[in-house]
């Protein structure tokens, strides 16, 4: 009977000498967890580490991580962490029937509900195609819409990658986000992780990709962490972690996105009016759909731009409804009923003079501004003020930058109304992030 009793103590009993080991190995790693992470137990001395997909590191836990992830990779090639890997062509999680310890479940990371594996039409191809060489034709005839120098350098490297004889280059259009070299850093910044590095160096780079995921733990809602996930569309190449495709940039997204959710009081559920200037191939817009998907997001940009969210998009969204240069360039005025009929309407700069007054629920812009000409900047500011019903996030750099862009920073914006300032920041990304809401006097 003693064994027994001892037997069910050692091995069975919720107090057994294994689960105090556990308790104290949990309060050890505990010191490399930050406040984001639950650790609780309803009875005393006996903590249990929490799966590894609600873990969330503090600087001291990064530290450790980098150094950990660091070795593996130098000596071993391998990721320190379980489920963590590089794998140029992944398998889709939403083929598991179960989940595990590795990745939230169920599944929840977008990229798994994107349509990528829909063909577009070959109309919807030519129809974007004979827009863009349309809307450069409508643009160089208005003197307003002077190209900086630096775009007509990336406007001749576009012309170089994406058409061959005046005509489309298909492959190379699926291939966007695949290696490009371009002086666009919307492009360039898709090479961090590239299949022309060394393995190792791959590993080290995305070590710094996972570290940046816990710093925003801290930082960003968790619902949104969990969730962000960059589109395999572009053949683009991503860290896998936690069922999830990551990358410098969709992590950017992803903090744009809990800043815009968390200070503005527009509902998820409700049919908002989004307009994103400079909003580059899509990626924002995409996210935000995911968050906000009743809304109607608009994107004003240069027309190569225009092109590559638009492909992005329809790719992503095979069953929305896009509207662009052809549906709207005989409208005078562009109400809110024009925007209401699709989920996705894509414009050149030209457009933005046409949007009614008062129209738009949230205007967002994120460094693009900092990279115009000035008449260009005043050109949007006016119209910013102007047709912004709400709110206006902007994320720029403070002064002028004259070594690249030559180009004014936010301190330059000329304001001319009134702003609740929500948010006033320095940002990680070393911009000044503002959230304002504007003061409409009726």
């Amino acid at each position: 009977e003693m064994y027994q009793i001892l037997k069910k103590f050692f091995y069975e009993s919720y107090h057994r000498p294994s689960a105090k080991l556990l308790h104290l190995v949990t309060l050890i790693k505990k010191t490399t967890y930050n406040k984001k992470t639950n650790i609780f137990s309803e009875r005393i001395l006996l903590l249990k580490p929490p799966p590894e997909n609600l873990v969330y590191y503090n600087g001291f836990g990064r530290i450790i991580y980098l150094i950990l992830n660091s070795f593996c990779a130098l000596i071993f090639n391998k990721f320190f962490e379980r489920g963590a890997n590089i794998d140029f062509k992944e398998k889709s999680s939403k083929e598991k029937k179960s989940g595990d310890h590795l990745m939230p479940w169920p599944i929840q990371a977008i990229h798994e509900f994107d349509s990528y594996n829909e063909k577009i039409d070959i109309d919807f191809l030519n129809k974007i195609q004979k827009e863009y060489f349309e809307s450069i034709d409508v643009l160089l005839k208005n003197e307003k819409f002077k190209d900086s120098e630096w775009w007509k350098k990336c406007r001749d490297e576009f012309n170089r990658l994406f058409f061959s004889d005046g005509n489309l280059d298909i492959k190379s259009l699926e291939n966007f986000r695949n290696n490009i070299s371009t002086s666009a850093e919307i492009l360039n910044d898709q090479n961090f992780l590239n299949k022309k590095n060394n393995d190792r160096i791959n590993k080290f780079k995305a070590s710094l990709i996972i570290n940046l995921y816990h710093k925003l733990s801290e930082k960003i809602s968790l619902n949104i962490l969990r969730i962000v996930s960059d589109s395999k569309v572009g053949e683009n190449f991503c860290l896998n972690y936690r069922g999830q495709r990551l990358n410098q940039r969709i992590l950017r997204y992803a903090y744009y996105s809990s800043q815009i959710k968390k200070k503005t009081d527009l509902k998820i559920h409700n049919k908002n009016l989004f307009l994103d200037i400079g909003g580059g191939y899509g990626g924002l817009t995409r996210l935000l759909k995911h968050i906000y998907n009743k809304s109607t997001f608009v994107i004003i940009e240069l027309p190569e731009l225009c092109m590559l969210s638009a492909y992005f998009l329809k790719k992503n969204f095979s069953d929305k409804k896009i509207g662009t240069f052809t549906d709207f360039k005989d409208k005078n005025t562009i109400v809110a009923n024009d925007l209401n009929n699709y989920d996705f309407v894509i414009l050149p700069q030209n457009f933005m003079e046409k949007f009614d007054d008062d129209l738009f629920d949230l205007i967002i812009n994120t460094t693009s501004l900092g990279e115009m000409t000035d008449e260009m900047q005043d050109y949007y500011i006016k119209n910013i003020e102007r047709c912004s019903k709400n709110f206006f996030y902007s994320v720029n750099r403070a002064e002028k930058r004259t070594e690249k862009y030559n180009s004014r920073g936010f301190y330059d914006f000329a304001f001319q109304k009134r702003w609740t300032s929500l948010i006033y920041k320095f940002t990680h990304t070393y911009h000044i992030e503002f959230l304002g809401k504007k003061v409409n006097k009726n």
